[in-house]
């Protein structure tokens, strides 16, 4: 309990305390054990950096300039590095730094984590060098694989390293302005460095495919392009724009051969095309096995969105009161209302089940990094490598999806306040969206999760192991046994239990596994192209699979969590229920699919328990709202949202808000004009 006194404050005494009060946990105690001891002081440790810092003093005046905007970006990841916090030895904590300013973050993991895992999985040791100085800060890295014309289809990149033997060089060469590398972080105003996906193309004119280059772009003195290198910035965004997101031409840009990241790959003095990968597809996909490290970051991220989003949300509803059981003055406040909880209840569930499922996962990645460097590589850290693949093609979508509908449903349950730009909503709503397209736009991207399940159902059908290091595919090899389980729960409670609704995502995957195996099979029984059976094979089947997989894993993850002997019996009982209400509120939306594929019987009552389970368990979940949004909200300067401040003075903040602005309360510069005559 010392620990936890010093670590964690007290909140703020105030409306909220009713609520506070009807909680079953100690919320200190709670977010110690969620949180971990380490990453608590590293939070204090961030917070008080941030509130102290001249760096990250808010203006009163919202900075609209762009330059402006980046400029006070690099301030910030610069005051981090000069105040001993570094990202290259805790990089999940300083996804923390997205609840203050999103654009940070994701300028961190490019430059500390995929920058330098690139480097490291597909150079050699002439190369490792450079790692380290784009951890150390000394050379500023970015990420260059989308093109204008081409962004999901990375085979179609325009892009040419073409090999000198002369000069023992590749030309780098961008045949027109559609061939640009595009939105890459960083390169607008920030890189020295670029990783840059071309096609190598040997001196006898062959296509060797899409390869990987490290290629200096500015130069260290000036910071200028260097010759044969133009450099644009991308403009404004909807948002993020702290970020520079630029573009880059190369007009034969001769770079050293040592430039090409050949691990997997690699071309002789003489001009010859040499694999050390013999599988051309092996070689492909650990080129962009890579983008791997990023989709999983966005799983963390989507859990910090949420996280700010839940936390105005309920905070919020908790103090607004609306209506009441009388005409007197009793109105209670709109939590209380069923309708209410229905609408951000199951996101609460949802907040807590991406956090605990994205931070296992991006530390399971962090292991897979570091194994590939041990000796003792084995064959089951490639099976390791694909199933994180797989995952993170179908949790990356599936992740932003949930963050996208829970922020906007926190968006409307503050009804007209909530459209107010000092509730914050807005920006958390814009700064997430970009989570559905970059890394992968999600409905491309879901793809990949799909092909790697199809490609196991011949081991299915041979009765061999799924290789699923991980577990979250090994259950498929029992496929046609779990096709053959029905529904046979008879209460709802038995129905809620976490292992009981695991067991009917598992049914979902094999269901829809097969499905989409069979029609895939069917059409091309029927002489399709196998171009055209993927592309006839997307909506309800193949997006589907892998929709259902994810939430199949983000399940496990938390079943596994909850199974931990780190939890109090208190603790561990409020977040089975909230595993619970994840988990049944994902299937109450499959329920046609339970009953159409036979899972479910017409009189099995598996709607009615589930919607009466939703119900239960958001009641139930009442009490502990506040506290369970409590154990994740930042601090008040980091959330900066009159709604959602830890004292609940609602109103009282958002009279400060208005009131601060002094134009707000002047007549206009244009006053004459409202009332003039045309």
């Amino acid at each position: 309990m010392s620990v936890i006194k010093n670590l964690i404050k007290d909140l703020p005494k105030g409306p909220l305390d009713a609520y506070r009060k009807r909680a079953t946990f100690d919320w200190k105690s709670f977010k110690l054990t969620l949180e971990g001891e380490d990453g608590v002081r590293f939070q204090k440790k961030l917070w008080k950096l941030i509130r102290t810092h001249p760096a990250f003093q808010k203006s009163s005046i919202e900075l609209t300039n762009l330059d402006e905007l980046r400029r006070r970006c690099n301030a910030q990841m610069v005051a981090f590095h000069q105040n001993d916090i570094e990202p290259i030895y805790a990089l999940e904590n300083f996804f923390y730094t997205l609840q203050y300013n999103g654009s940070i973050p994701i300028k961190l993991s490019i430059l500390y984590s995929m920058v330098p895992n690139t480097i490291l999985a597909l150079g050699t040791e002439q190369h490792h060098h450079l790692a380290g100085e784009f951890s150390s800060g000394n050379y500023i890295a970015c990420f260059a694989l989308t093109e204008f014309s081409h962004g999901s289809n990375a085979k179609g990149m325009r892009t040419t390293a073409t090999f000198d033997i002369a000069t023992r060089s590749f030309i780098l060469h961008t045949p027109d302005f559609e061939a640009a590398k595009c939105w890459a972080g960083g390169l607008g105003k920030s890189a020295t460095h670029a990783l840059i996906f071309a096609q190598l193309i040997t001196p006898d004119g062959v296509n060797h495919g899409l390869h990987v280059f490290i290629v200096p772009i500015r130069d260290p003195k000036t910071h200028l392009s260097l010759p044969g290198v133009t450099i644009g910035d991308m403009g404004e965004k909807i948002a993020l724009n702290g970020i520079d997101n630029g573009f880059i031409i190369f007009d034969k840009y001769s770079i050293s051969h040592t430039c090409l990241l050949n691990r997997t790959a690699d071309v002789t003095k003489d001009g010859k095309y040499v694999l050390a990968i013999k599988d051309e597809r092996k070689r492909y996909g650990s080129s962009l096995g890579a983008l791997s490290s990023g989709r999983v970051s966005i799983t963390v991220i989507c859990s910090h969105y949420m996280t700010l989003a839940l936390t105005i949300a309920i905070r919020y509803c908790a103090v607004r009161k609306q209506f009441g059981p009388t005409n007197k003055d009793d109105e209670l406040p709109v939590i209380e209302y069923q309708a209410q909880q229905w609408r951000i209840f199951p996101h609460l569930a949802a907040t807590y089940a991406v956090k605990i499922f994205s931070n296992t996962f991006y530390k399971e990645m962090i292991e897979l990094f570091s194994g590939r460097f041990m000796e003792n590589s084995s064959a089951d850290l490639e099976y390791r490598g694909i199933e994180i693949h797989a995952l993170s093609s179908a949790v990356k979508p599936l992740c932003s999806w949930i963050a996208r509908d829970a922020i906007q449903d926190c968006r409307e349950s503050c009804g007209g306040h909530g459209y107010l730009k000092m509730s914050r909503l807005g920006d958390i709503r814009a700064e997430n969206d970009a989570n559905c397209t970059y890394e992968g736009e999600n409905n491309i991207l879901i793809q990949q999760a799909s092909n790697w399940l199809l490609s196991q159902w011949t081991n299915i059908i041979n009765k061999r192991a799924v290789p699923s290091p991980l577990g979250s595919a090994d259950f498929l090899v029992d496929a046609e046994q779990i096709l053959n389980i029905k529904f046979d729960q008879t209460t709802v409670e038995d129905t809620l239990k976490p292992k009981n609704l695991l067991l009917v995502f598992k049914w979902l995957v094999c269901y829809y596994l097969k499905k989409t195996y069979q029609h895939m099979n069917d059409l091309k029984s029927n002489g399709m192209s196998d171009f055209d059976i993927k592309n006839n094979s997307q909506a309800f089947l193949a997006r589907t699979l892998s929709l259902v997989y994810g939430e199949h894993a983000i399940m496990m993850y938390f079943i596994r969590c909850l199974q931990d002997p780190k939890w109090k019996e208190n603790e561990r009982e409020v977040l089975t229920k909230l595993c619970s209400l994840f988990g049944t509120v994902t299937l109450e939306k499959r329920l046609g699919d339970l009953y159409g594929g036979g899972y479910a019987s017409s009189s099995s009552n598996i709607d009615d328990f589930l919607r009466k389970g939703i119900i239960t368990l958001c009641r139930d979940l009442l009490d502990n709202a506040v506290a369970l949004v409590d154990v994740l909200a930042p601090p008040d300067f980091i959330l900066n949202s009159p709604l959602g401040m830890s004292d609940g003075e609602v109103y009282k903040h958002m009279k400060e808000w208005i009131f601060s602005n002094k134009e707000n309360l002047e007549r206009p510069s244009w006053w004459k004009e409202i009332r003039s005559k045309l």
